[in-house]
């Protein structure tokens, strides 16, 4: 082997090696993937170069000469895009040449390949092969160089902005890098065979130098842009927060898959946003400057998402700023939870305020009830003396009805006793007793309560089968047949039926809450008793109903089933065991 081809067999190994890291580092990003190409370009055009200076027979030379230009044809316009994503400058213009620059290279392919006017043939030279060029092929410097003053005009740019000596000097080193491998290369693979001048070929090695030089200065500064995979981005698809890796100006370089979907839209198109115009409360205060600020996120679709936005400045690792990264943690279930605690406080000063006034009623139901029954007396007293007066026939009839007018009105004192006494036992603070209970007697009680709610909703079936006495604290299991019983009547939209049927079960009680209302989705079975679930909109339900009945419904032994579809409505069954010893030891 020629000692010329080790130059190109060192470009071929290391311009490979060095695609597959970059490409390792950041595969998700353009930028990555586009240096990744670039490099994988230089390799297979340095193999195909070894290849040709090894043949014997021209022809087979030849071809293979034709077949490295896939290597190199694209490398222009891969330049350009490439400096756009490294340096995130708009630049529309060059943007929009970006297509018409690949269609030109692939055009240039197509006649490489197809037509004998660009490598028109081989000539046998101390090293190898040397390649005799057609007419068309002096297009392609011409093309070359327009890449190359585009790429440059896009580093120049983005020059202007950049704000430390670091990034400038960066920045001058790589113009000044790709010009000299221009030249060079240019030179002796372009410019001197079309006028008959046979050097070894150095576009390869200098590509490669070139490459590897850049690739080097990067990584060993932890400079980010041309691989923003070396901040752990694998580890930042895994956070539920969003995280974003800001250019200096507040513009987004690079975001998690969580910061998209905060901000709805897919990560490809996070790139160049300034995220100073998507975040709304931030009252004039450093981008660079956040901990734990609660604002608000703008997505795409126009909705505003309450976040808790923290930052901090990102360096490389001589120190010197590069950009900001943002943390966004989604408070969306925060408030919604802070709203529902609201209401449940709320809701816990009614129970407190509901059992004052049921003890304050109490007081004076009871003189009531004490006057009417004093009054029955009386009024029965008043009755026999008129008959036996023989006054009585003309006031018969006044004195039943007064009579029975009488024992209505006891009969309503009673219920409003029962109602205030049930709402009482309910609302009751503090830790339940144990003590035996008829659940019969529990779900009167309930239905009561419920009546006013229950009359405009639905009609009412019993079915009570004879059951033992259980063991359980009454005012807890109340609330979960309130609970069950409400819930079944807020599923009717018009007015059904609701059905409660008991029954005694070997060593337990089964009580059944049947409505004919909208029913649940299958997939929402499984979270109805998930605390804080609700399918009811803001502020008119708080989860926490279903979630507390099954809790008590546990301690107490047993458990709630549910049967539900959708248009046909529910069936919520409750299973309570009879002995005492198959309860918790402590019930609360």
């Amino acid at each position: 082997m020629s000692l010329y081809l080790v130059l190109p067999l060192l470009a071929c190994i290391s311009t490979a090696i060095l695609a597959a890291v970059v490409c390792r580092r950041g595969p998700r990003d353009r930028s990555t993937r586009d240096a990744a190409l670039l490099l994988g370009g230089v390799s297979f055009w340095a193999a195909c170069e070894v290849l040709w200076n090894s043949r014997s027979d021209p022809e087979l030379a030849l071809a293979t000469v034709k077949a490295s230009t896939l290597g190199w044809v694209f490398i222009g316009p891969l330049g350009v895009r490439l400096a756009l994503a490294v340096t995130g400058e708009a630049a529309p213009r060059i943007r929009r040449a970006l297509p018409v620059l690949i269609a030109t290279g692939a055009l240039f392919l197509l006649l490489d390949w197809f037509t004998p006017w660009c490598h028109t043939g081989v000539t046998r030279t101390q090293w190898g092969w040397g390649t005799e060029l057609g007419p068309a092929f002096a297009f392609f410097p011409l093309f070359a160089l327009g890449c190359m003053w585009l790429a440059l005009d896009v580093g120049r740019q983005a020059y202007r902005r950049m704000n430390t000596a670091r990034e400038r000097t960066h920045a001058r080193w790589v113009g000044a890098g790709l010009l000299g491998s221009f030249a060079l290369a240019g030179s002796t693979d372009g410019l001197l065979p079309m006028f008959g001048i046979h050097l070894p070929h150095l576009g390869t090695i200098v590509n490669a130098s070139l490459g590897g030089a850049i690739t080097w200065t990067f990584y060993r500064s932890g400079y980010p842009r041309l691989a923003p995979g070396l901040f752990a981005a694998e580890i930042l698809e895994t956070l539920p927060d969003g995280v974003a890796m800001l250019r200096p100006d507040g513009r987004i370089r690079y975001g998690n898959s969580a910061m998209a979907k905060l901000l709805g839209r897919p990560t490809f198109q996070l790139d160049g946003l300034d995220v100073r115009e998507l975040i709304q409360g931030l009252r004039g205060r450093p981008i660079d400057e956040l901990t734990d600020v609660e604002c608000e996120l703008s997505s795409d679709g126009g909705d505003a998402v309450p976040v808790s936005l923290s930052s901090a400045a990102l360096s490389d690792r001589q120190g010197s700023p590069i950009g900001i990264v943002l943390v966004a943690r989604d408070l969306r279930e925060l408030e919604a939870l802070r709203g529902r605690l609201l209401i449940s406080g709320r809701l816990a000063a009614v129970g407190e305020l509901a059992a004052g006034i049921a003890h304050e009623i109490n007081n004076p139901l009871a003189y009531v009830r004490a006057n009417l029954s004093l009054l029955r007396q009386h009024w029965e007293s008043l009755g026999s003396e008129l008959e036996k007066s023989g006054a009585s026939g003309s006031c018969d009839e006044l004195i039943a009805e007064g009579a029975e007018m009488i024992d209505e009105s006891l009969e309503g004192v009673d219920r409003a006793s029962a109602i205030v006494r049930d709402v009482k036992g309910l609302a009751h603070a503090g830790r339940g007793e144990r003590s035996m209970a008829d659940l019969n007697e529990l779900l009167d009680g309930v239905l009561r309560m419920a009546a006013p709610q229950l009359r405009v909703a639905a009609v009412v079936e019993k079915d009570y089968g004879l059951l033992p006495l259980i063991a359980c604290v009454p005012q807890e299991l109340q609330q979960v047949f309130l609970n069950l019983i409400l819930n079944a009547s807020q599923a009717i939209a018009n007015r059904g039926t609701i059905r409660v049927r008991t029954e005694a079960q070997n060593r337990s009680v089964m009580v059944w809450i049947e409505d004919d209302g909208c029913g649940i989705e299958a997939d929402l079975i499984d979270r109805i008793f998930d605390p804080f679930f609700t399918t009811k909109p803001v502020g008119e339900g708080t989860g926490l109903g279903l979630g507390i009945a099954h809790e008590i419904v546990r301690k107490h032994g047993g458990e709630i089933t549910i049967d539900s579809k959708p248009g046909r409505g529910s069936v919520f069954g409750v299973r309570l065991p009879v002995r005492a010893d198959t309860l918790e030891n402590e019930l609360s």
